[in-house]
């Protein structure tokens, strides 16, 4: 299970967990809040539309309450 954690280096939003739900994570973090000091698995950097039109091999969602 993925969830949202504050970076202790720059303090935006990151993720922490498996690995396999980080695109769920990073869907729930406002634009321009995610954090760049570690890399966002199964997610397309932004501005790159090749990567975003494939998508992840496998979806997952995960709600954190």
């Amino acid at each position: 299970m993925c969830y949202q954690v504050k970076c202790g280096s720059c303090g935006k939003s990151t993720w922490a967990g498996c690995g396999r739900h980080v695109a769920s994570v990073h869907r729930q973090i406002p634009q321009g809040q995610h954090c760049a000091c570690r890399d966002w698995p199964g997610v397309a950097p932004a501005g790159d539309k090749a990567a975003a039109a494939e998508g992840p091999s496998s979806t997952s969602i995960c709600t954190i309450l």
